[in-house]
């Protein structure tokens, strides 16, 4: 049985979304409202772990300096 292919960061931001929208409807029971909220917890927690990841790997800028490559933490404007 061939395994289940792992969803894109984008489509768990937009299973994300569809989440949130439904519960903002109040239209959903009870029940559906704690699984719902349990499902999006966890692709929230994924979308943030994914972001976090793509963020160490872009921390690290590479430059030449006098012939040494020097890895140096990436600033953004706006960032932390």
């Amino acid at each position: 049985m061939p395994r289940k292919k792992e969803a894109t960061f984008e489509e768990k931001l937009t299973h994300l979304e569809q989440i949130v929208d439904k519960l903002e409807s109040g239209q959903s029971s009870l029940k559906e409202i704690m699984e719902d909220y349990t499902l999006g917890m966890e692709l929230s927690k994924k979308c943030l772990d994914e972001l976090k990841t793509v963020e160490d790997n872009m921390d690290l800028v590479l430059r030449e300096n006098s012939g040494e490559v020097i890895e140096e933490p990436l600033i953004l404007e706006g960032g932390n």
